[in-house]
């Protein structure tokens, strides 16, 4: 019997990805001068580790892909496997398996470093080739004259953890991606157990980086994230896979996002004292976990932007996690940019406000 408190594990309407009859209010307000000139709305769940649910806006059995907010319960394969510790993977490293990096140098250096743990090298990644997120690592390889490759592409760490998982388990490594391989297959297993569904129910389809994405509820993948940072009522192993892949986030945060300026490292460093761990998707998605300090459970978050702009969410990430107590109304320098509050146009002039609505 599930412990999630819930409705339904699939949307209203159609029953397919993303669709709802229930339409959330305004949540992510952006105005200039005395005119709201945008509105985005937005699903949210906040449930805790005994998978009640505590907070909601919109629908929380909406029902749409995790994206590379999947990233930490895909994690859970390399650790459990065994790979992690067969090619002595170091923390920084095994943070990296749940990053979205930007191509700095040092982060395709670690990519490189766990390939090469694992007898391998970049030629096996098959996560395609974009050029690198980092401003200035892009402008590097444009003033090298070099073309980006794969080990460039936000994904190649989750892709590197694939392989070396494949590898260890002898499996064939030019079918890592395939959903009925054996490192897909586990993957699904841990996100289920964690989510507290049955895998044969997800909806499944392809990332930007080819990789099999999960399709579930905001409820599920909240509760996943809350039992990750929390699994004291999971299994002895699955629960030391679940801490130590938490624990290395918010050891080395630059390899979740990039040194500076992108929100998932920010909130890494800024929310220690609550073991605070997120990891944002595309598409609007955004799921984290706290430790409540009143009760000791932990608390997961999952938010989706429906029209799937990154600009709102994090601005309502970050209230939400004012709401709650993790982040202080006095925000750091380094979170400011992804708050709501004052808009300036290029000039620096204030012309607007961004507000959220919770």
């Amino acid at each position: 019997m599930s412990k999630l408190n819930k409705t339904s594990e699939r949307n209203a309407g159609n029953g397919g990805v993303g669709s709802s009859m229930i339409v959330p209010p305004p949540t992510v307000e952006f105005t200039r001068g005395s005119i709201v000139e945008s509105v985005h709305r937005a699903h949210v769940a906040i449930v805790d580790s005994h998978g009640e649910l505590v907070y909601s806006l919109g629908d929380p059995d909406f029902v749409t892909f995790m994206r590379s907010s999947a990233k930490p319960l895909q994690t859970l394969s390399a650790v459990m496997s065994g790979a992690v510790d067969e090619y002595k993977l170091t923390d920084a490293e095994t943070s990296m398996l749940s990053g979205s990096h930007g191509g700095e140098p040092y982060q395709v250096e670690t990519v490189e470093s766990i390939l090469n743990k694992g007898g391998l090298d970049p030629s096996y990644l098959q996560c395609g080739t974009h050029p690198p997120l980092d401003a200035k690592a892009k402008m590097d390889l444009i003033h090298a004259g070099k073309k980006p490759q794969p080990i460039h592409h936000n994904c190649s760490g989750k892709h590197a953890g694939m392989l070396i998982t494949t590898k260890f388990m002898g499996e064939p490594l030019d079918k890592y991606l395939d959903m009925d391989s054996k490192v897909q297959q586990q993957i699904s297993g841990y996100i289920g157990t964690l989510a507290d569904i049955p895998p044969d129910s997800f909806e499944m389809g392809l990332d930007g980086c080819s990789a099999p994405v999960h399709g579930f509820s905001l409820r599920a993948a909240a509760y996943a994230f809350a039992r990750l940072l929390d699994p004291s009522d999971l299994d002895s192993d699955l629960a030391t896979a679940s801490r130590r892949v938490t624990r290395t986030m918010r050891a080395y945060p630059e390899m979740i996002g990039a040194q500076n300026d992108r929100i998932c490292t920010e909130l890494l460093r800024a929310g220690r004292i609550f073991e605070l761990t997120a990891k944002g998707g595309a598409e609007g998605y955004y799921s984290a976990a706290w430790r409540d300090t009143k009760t000791g459970r932990a608390l997961g978050l999952a938010v989706k932007l429906e029209d799937g702009i990154e600009r709102a969410r994090s601005p309502l990430v970050i209230a939400l996690l004012q709401k709650f107590g993790v982040l202080p109304n006095e925000l750091s320098q380094s979170l400011k940019p992804f708050a709501p509050g004052i808009i300036h146009n290029s000039r620096r002039e204030e012309i607007g406000y961004i507000k959220i609505r919770i």
